[in-house]
């Protein structure tokens, strides 16, 4: 604001000769100019205004422009003859003054870099007051002088208005003085004041804020009243709200339809609501004589956890028990409790829900649920069998024939491994079917003899160890030092879990580790609760599929890979755990891993104690030298093998290629002829039926035509045909008869 050309032109270059040089400059040459260009709402970092300009002369100019823009950083340019007016300026509002004539590029910068970075420093604590919204005051009586904060503004509803500083209008009805004028006479009795009150705004809503206030004198001796104000309007209505919420806990607590009560450790009730009357059937004066109420928890091994889980966690939410109700009727609960701990008072507040009638509405819709769903599950239970079944009988059938063609080289080592590892699946298979139809029909019995748990844990890393070898899975058990070594229990049924878990880990995990951990949770009596935790870095298990994964025939299924499995594994251990009395569960991360864990309480046991028993334990064919190219699709690593090693001893000329799956099948067919292909139909990325599909309705005639036989583990897929309807010729039933594999090649090969 300068209109000298002369004195604005030399501003410029000064400013191009510092490092500011980048600034852009306007320049107007009255105050009405600059009012309009400022109310227009551009922004400027400083305002450098010559006190004397056309339309306003003097100290008037800069109070013109501070009553109009009380937050411009404005920095005044004055004669030699009016370096007190700059000091005078500075004082009313301006941040800094210049002589004109004796300052240069160097000391420009460095003013109006002061004035900004100052401007800056304001900005923030502003900004810091409003988010704290916490605001302060300086009031002068003497004089009525009044400056705030915009925060103090803000609280006081005032947004669009200040009050001018000079005293004029702090009498007016509105103004926030008004509201401290009795805060002001208290202070200057006592010196200063710390307060809450309640003060109303401009627009008539009222606001809770606390205040603090101060008497002193300034520099020159002036009185002063120094305030700080903070709006705790939120705190004050929570607080408010906090006691409706006791208010209306206090009616809640008496006309709930769940047992509320207040307890010791001890089992003595200290307060309690009419519905716990009802759970437990007794008078108010009965409960509140009784000395021991835990005695109606049912069973007494629940009780014990419950009591000791609460003391170790501090809170139990849903915790499954029974109570002994005064009839003699068992009523089935939900607990959710919590520690209280003061002065004078160790116990707990506990929710006790009745859910007998809902667990019984739950039990007879799972039965008609079962009901209706039998047919299916049979059927797909069935074909899931059948296919798991025959999958690694195949190896085993193919390499016992190739044994039997051997004089047994060193290589029988190999075979004989891969037969065991193909009887161990069938095993397991055959095991789970007999094992989940056992415990169906309630004919699992549980065993409690001593036995060595580290001798137990030993023979299963033992077991599991050249599993996790073929995949280089660092495998270990920690144990912790308190778990004691000799329990009494089901050993067949701790291992058979374990062995589940830990071989489910091995399978899912392609890298990292595989651990398990077993520690101590509880002592009960001459019984110790043991956890059992076993973790993998394996693929992992999505969060919507956690609790699924326990049910009958839930299988990880993945686009890339299938695994083996029938999907009863993990429903055997639930229902091996559970009917044990302990608790089995999940965590995981998708592609990070998983935590699969069970606790159980177990009887301690001594050395002595032991009993050590081991448990038991067609012509027309090709000529031998017929040249041909075979195609096998098959994802199966012993069953390439299988393969393989049968066809080449049949025929030593014969060349075969493998592929792992059907779109690997369909690129090797686009670059290549073949005499035949042996398609497996179940695969990943893309099965049998839909890369012959793919051949038969994309490939040009002279390939589209091949000869395609599906090789299947699927024992219904002659009954059905469904392999003629996506264009397969015949079909080969695994475990394959070599001698129907070799008619079958030979008939299609020779007819081609």
């Amino acid at each position: 604001m300068e209109d000298n050309p002369g004195d604005a032109r030399l501003v410029e270059i000064f400013l191009q000769e510092s490092d500011l040089q980048n600034c852009e400059v306007v320049n107007k040459t009255s105050l009405a100019d600059a009012i309009a260009i400022l109310e227009s709402g551009e922004e400027f970092a400083v305002i450098l205004l010559d006190l004397t300009l056309p339309d306003s002369r003097g100290f008037e100019t800069l109070e013109r422009l501070l009553a109009k823009f009380p937050q411009k950083n404005i920095i005044v340019l004055t004669g030699y003859s009016d370096k007190e007016m700059g000091l005078r300026a500075v004082q009313a509002g301006a941040q800094d003054f210049l002589v004109k004539g004796a300052f240069d590029a160097e000391q420009l910068s460095k003013s109006l870099r002061f004035s900004i970075e100052r401007t800056r420093v304001l900005k923030r604590l502003e900004e810091t007051q409003r988010i704290a919204r916490i605001g302060n005051w300086e009031y002068f009586p003497e004089t009525s002088a009044f400056t705030a904060t915009d925060e103090f503004y803000r609280i006081f509803g005032h947004d669009e208005d200040r009050l001018d500083g000079s005293g004029n209008n702090l009498e007016e009805v509105d103004s926030p003085i008004q509201a401290l004028k009795e805060l002001h006479e208290v202070v200057a009795v006592k010196g200063s004041v710390k307060q809450d009150m309640k003060i109303k705004q401009k627009g008539g809503a009222y606001r809770y804020v606390s205040v603090q206030c101060n008497l002193r004198h300034d520099e020159a001796n002036n009185l002063v009243y120094q305030g700080i104000i903070q709006d705790i309007t939120d705190r004050k209505l929570a607080d408010m709200e906090m006691e409706k919420s006791r208010a209306r806990y206090q009616e809640i607590f008496t006309q709930s339809k769940d047992a509320l009560f207040i307890s010791t450790f001890t089992g003595k009730f200290v307060d309690f609501n009419q519905a716990t009357l009802d759970v437990f059937g007794y008078s108010r004066e009965e409960l509140q004589t009784m000395e021991d109420t835990h005695k109606l928890y049912y069973p007494v091994e629940r009780k014990n956890e419950f009591l000791l889980k609460l003391k170790a966690q501090k809170a139990i939410k849903d915790f499954e028990i029974s109570i002994a109700h005064r009839s003699g009727e068992v009523r089935e609960c939900m607990m959710t409790a919590t520690i209280i701990v003061t002065d004078d008072f160790i116990g707990y507040n506990c929710i006790l829900r009745d859910v007998t009638e809902l667990r019984q509405a739950e039990r007879m819709r799972k039965t008609r649920d079962l009901a209706q769903q039998s047919a299916y599950m049979k059927e797909q239970f069935l074909a899931s069998i059948s296919h798991e079944m025959r999958t690694p009988m195949n190896a085993i059938f193919g390499m016992s024939n190739i044994l039997l063609q051997m004089n047994l080289p060193t290589e029988q080592n190999g075979l004989v491994q891969n037969i065991k590892n193909s009887s161990e699946i069938l095993l397991g298979v055959v095991n789970d079917i007999l094992e989940i139809s056992a415990i169906q029909n309630g004919k699992v019995v549980f065993e409690n003899k001593p036995f060595d748990l580290a001798e137990l844990l030993n023979n299963l890393i033992n077991v599991m160890q050249y599993k996790a070898q073929e995949k280089d899975i660092f495998l270990e058990v920690i144990t912790s030092p308190d778990v004691p070594r000799y329990i009494s229990g089901d050993k067949l049924r701790l291992n058979q879990v374990l062995y589940n878990l830990v071989g489910n880990a091995i399978k899912f995990t392609d890298h990292g580790f595989v651990k398990i951990y077993i520690e101590k949770l509880y002592d009960i009596g001459n019984s110790v609760q043991l956890k059992f935790k076993v973790q993998d870095t394996g693929i992992g298990i999505s969060e919507d599929k956690i609790e699924a994964i326990f049910e009958t025939f839930t299988r990880i299924l993945r686009k890339d890979r299938v695994y083996e499995g029938t999907g009863l594994g993990l429903s055997i251990c639930k229902n091996l755990i559970e009917q044990q009395g302990g608790k089995i569960g999940a965590t995981s991360t998708e592609g990070k891993g998983s935590v699969f864990y069970f606790d159980l309480i177990v009887d301690m046991a001594s050395a002595e104690d032991l009993d050590n028993k081991e448990p038991q334990e067609p012509e027309n064919e090709l000529p031998a030298n017929a040249k041909f190219k075979l195609l096998l699709a098959e994802d199966h690593k012993m069953n390439q093998l299988v393969a393989r090693k049968t066809l080449e001893r049949k025929w030593k000329d014969i060349e075969i290629t493998i592929a792992d799956n059907g779109q690997i099948a369909i690129d090797l067919l686009r670059e290549n002829i073949y005499d035949i292909v042996l398609m497996d139909i179940q695969m990943p990325i893309m099965d049998g039926y839909e890369a012959t599909k793919t051949i038969r309705n994309t490939f040009p005639p002279d390939r589209s035509n091949m000869i395609i036989l599906a090789m299947t583990a699927h024992a219904h897929v002659g009954r059905d045909e469904k392999y003629k309807e996506y264009g397969m010729d015949d079909f080969v039933l695994k475990p394959f008869d070599p001698e129907d594999l070799f008619y079958k090649i030979s008939k299609y090969v020779k007819h081609r």
